[in-house]
Formats: structure tokens, C-alpha cells, sequence
């Protein structure tokens, strides 16, 4: 009896340690007809998956595969291309199109998405299920998804036809929502008796909970935004005093009040420079720190991407409540802008601003292609390393990051391409979002020397 007792509890240890999901993505995957037009075989540790056996995500294009069963820590990924709709692993003689490796982290769930021109992409979210149940992890429903579903209810010309429908989603048992997209379903009701039934609706579907207190800022009615905050601190009660007082938080966020004056003296300001100064004074502030809500209210004040991105990076060492800081990714609307803050949040970067390095100008498309095609022709190795790292040394050139990224990829060496990534720090037009190119390297080993290189180099 004792060792079936212990046998039980090994088990019960070993699947509390696998609470997190990676899900494989594959976006595209299918056309109209449903009939397989891009497939893919992916090879996690040595395990192969296929995208022909993927399960499509709800009513979208997009398919997914989900695993529950990785251990924490360092795994590696290659994708291959599979030409036929088969399941027969091409992996033993082709080159795949995208390799490298990942960390899955305690309480993070990975996104890993193959996008319909074979980039590959990482995302981490929040680990929003009860570790040891098996639950599912919530995942947000894909933009492509979201997108035929709010046209969907825009289409219907009746308020209560669109409530309707809205209901219907939320009430899908398959369909989970971020709170940017359960906001954007909202404003298409009017009536706010029937947009406070829809938001109480839709909370238990949110993959960010934490952030839906911003959808208080949708009601006109102060009774409505009052209604909306008992709602959630009854579904969540043990964030109340914590979120409010930070009683037993060595990092309290500002008071509703004191956040009230930080807000209407942002909107106050007409111009978008003054909206910019103030939140990065506000960021520079030694004693102040943010909820993450607080900070997605402040940074979505901000039009331009590059400023808003910025001030994230600059709001990170001021947020109380880091473990949900990832949930600002959507806040931008580029792959590459979210990868940088990742990279930021992940490995650290320098704190000068890429104004300082506005003198540096990119060699021109044409310069660059001589040079490119110069490399490319020698067949040894070693002679495109010596050229490329000829032009890396010339204190005449400047290079953007993509120009980078297209030199280091003419390199086969690992080690070779990481001398190389360092000289050409010096030489990019801006080395504050140089950790965009960390997934230019599958071994973990080199991706932190290269960033170690970096803030010890920094200037």
C-alpha cells in the first residue's frame, strides 16, 4: 500500500512540474477548401510534430498543436519544410528552414508560431492554468481569428443582433480573449446596461486578467466603473488590499489618485513631445512604481511606436507587478518592435537613446548589394568571413539591422558568425535594439556572450 502511496505521489509531482503549454502554431497553414497548402515538420528535442496533424483554430486558417509535456529549461527547435501533405520526416536530409533554442520558464506558457514566410517567432504569456489539474492554458485567439469575428458583429446592423453575437463568443467554450479584444467588442454596443452584462461575460475568457480593470474606462456612468471594480476584486479578492494599499509589497503602485493626476497632466499636454517628457520623468522618478495596468493607460497615450517602445524599456525597472509585464507586447503593432522589448525584458540592453547614434547613416541599398554579391561568390567559408569582416572593421561603414542580419547569415560557423555579430555592433545604426539579432544563435552559450560583449561595450 505504501508504495502505491508514493508511486501516486511521484506522479502527482512529476505532472505539477509540467504545468506549462508550448503551443505550435502554424499560421496559413490551410486555404479556403481547407486543403493543407504549406506544411511543416517540427523537430522539439528530437520529437517530430506535423502541421498536416495540426487541429485548426476555431473558424481560422491557422492551425496548432498543443504540448503539455516539456520539462522547464532549454529545448531545441528545427522546422523543416515538407513539400506533399505526408508525415514522412524530411529532417535526415534537408536543411531545415529555422533552427534554434528556447527556454520554457516557470509559470510562462511558449508560443512558438511558423508564419507563412518560414519565420519563426517566440512569444511568452502568463501561465494562466491551475498547475496539476491538466487544464489547458487560456490562449488568446489569433489576430486573423479575432479580426472575421469583429466583422462579423460590425455586419450586424441591429444592437441586438451584435449583442447577440458577442454573447455567443463569449460563451464559446474554445474562444479566449485578450483585454484589448474583449474591449474592441465592446464599443460596438451602445447601451451600457447591456455592455457591463457583456463584460462581466467576458472575463472569465481574458488571458490577461489583470488587465481588465481598463475596460472601466468604457462606461461613461461612475456607478459602471464602480460596478466593474467590485466585480473583479469579488472574482479576485485576494489582489484587493495588495493592489491598493501594497501591504507586504516591497513595491506598492501609486495611488488611484496620484495615478489620476499623472494621466490628466499627460492628456494635458498637446503636443506629443510634452506627452513624452513628462511619462519619462515620471519613469525616471526613484520612488514611484506602476502596475501594469496603470503603465498600459500611460504608454497607449503615446502615437509613435518607436517613442512608446522607448518608454516601455524605461518602465520596467518602475513596474510592481513585473511577472505581468509581458502583457504590453500588444501594445505594438510590429513583430519586430515586441521582439525587441522580449529581447529587452529577457537579456537587458543599454539605456542611451538611438538619438545619440542619429549621425551614423546605413550604407546605401546599392553599396550594400556590391558587397553582399562580393562575399557570396567565393566557395570557402573562410573567404566570405574575411570579407565580411573587412567591411565590419571599415570605420567608413554603418550598417542597419537587417543589412547585419543579411551579412551574418551568409556565415554556416556559429562561432564565426558570434565574432563577427560583435564587430558589427559597433558598426550598427542602432545598437540599442542590437539583441534583435540573439535569434540569429541556437546555442544558448553564445547568445549570452554576445550579450555580456554588448554591455560591456556599451558607450
Amino acid at each position: 500500500m505504501k508504495i502505491l502511496y508514493f508511486l501516486l505521489l511521484g506522479i502527482f509531482l512529476h505532472v505539477s512540474a509540467l504545468s506549462q503549454t508550448v503551443a505550435l502554431r502554424f499560421e496559413g497553414s490551410a486555404n479556403s477548401n481547407n486543403i493543407n497548402t504549406r506544411n511543416y515538420e517540427v523537430s522539439l528535442d528530437g520529437k517530430k510534430y506535423y502541421s498536416s496533424n495540426a487541429d485548426f483554430i476555431g473558424t481560422s486558417r491557422d492551425k496548432q498543436i498543443l504540448l503539455n509535456d516539456l520539462q522547464l529549461g532549454s529545448h531545441q527547435l528545427a522546422v523543416y519544410r515538407i513539400t506533399s501533405n505526408s508525415t514522412v520526416s524530411n529532417s535526415g536530409t534537408d536543411a531545415p528552414v529555422y533552427s534554434n533554442s528556447f527556454q520554457l520558464r516557470e509559470g510562462y506558457d511558449m508560443i512558438i508560431v511558423v508564419r507563412r514566410n518560414e519565420q519563426v517567432t517566440f512569444s511568452e504569456k502568463r501561465n494562466t492554468s491551475t498547475t496539476g489539474t491538466g487544464k489547458i492554458a487560456k490562449i488568446p485567439m489569433t489576430d486573423t481569428e479575432f479580426d472575421k469575428q469583429l466583422q462579423s458583429v460590425k455586419s450586424k446592423w441591429s444592437q441586438t443582433t451584435r449583442y447577440t453575437a458577442m454573447k455567443t463568443g463569449f460563451t464559446n467554450k474554445t474562444y479566449f480573449y485578450t483585454t484589448d479584444q474583449v474591449g474592441q467588442l465592446l464599443l460596438l454596443i451602445t447601451s451600457e446596461t447591456k455592455r457591463l452584462e457583456l463584460t462581466k461575460l467576458a472575463y472569465p475568457k481574458v488571458t490577461d486578467p489583470n488587465n481588465f480593470a481598463d475596460v472601466a474606462d468604457l462606461f461613461n456612468s461612475q456607478a459602471n466603473k464602480d460596478n466593474i471594480e467590485k466585480f473583479i476584486l469579488s472574482k479576485n479578492p485576494a489582489s484587493s488590499e495588495s493592489t491598493n494599499t501594497g501591504v507586504n509589497d516591497p513595491r506598492p503602485p501609486i495611488t488611484s489618485q496620484q495615478f489620476n493626476v499623472l494621466l490628466q497632466r499627460v492628456k494635458n499636454q498637446y503636443e506629443q513631445s510634452g506627452k513624452y517628457a513628462v511619462l519619462r520623468d515620471a519613469f525616471n522618478a526613484s520612488t514611484d512604481y506602476f502596475a501594469t495596468s496603470q503603465l498600459r493607460q500611460l504608454l497607449s497615450l503615446i502615437n509613435t511606436e518607436s517613442e512608446r517602445l522607448a518608454l516601455t524599456k524605461l518602465s520596467y525597472t518602475r513596474v510592481s507587478d513585473a511577472s505581468n509585464f509581458t502583457s504590453l507586447y500588444d501594445l505594438f503593432n510590429t513583430q519586430a518592435s515586441r521582439d525587441e522589448l522580449n529581447n529587452f525584458v529577457r537579456y537587458g540592453e543599454t539605456t542611451a537613446s538611438a538619438g545619440q547614434y542619429s549621425n551614423r547613416v546605413a550604407m546605401s541599398d546599392g553599396e550594400f548589394s556590391s558587397l553582399r554579391l562580393k562575399a557570396s561568390l567565393h566557395i570557402r567559408q573562410s573567404s566570405v568571413v574575411t570579407d565580411v569582416k573587412e567591411a565590419l572593421t571599415n570605420t567608413n561603414n554603418y550598417f542597419s539591422l537587417g543589412q547585419i542580419r543579411s551579412l551574418l547569415s551568409m556565415i554556416a560557423s556559429e562561432p564565426d558568425r558570434l565574432m563577427l555579430a560583435k564587430l558589427a555592433y559597433h558598426r550598427a545604426t542602432d545598437p540599442t535594439a542590437f539583441t534583435q539579432l540573439f535569434d540569429m544563435f541556437s546555442s544558448q552559450a553564445n547568445i549570452d556572450n554576445l550579450n555580456n560583449y554588448i554591455k560591456t561595450n556599451r558607450s
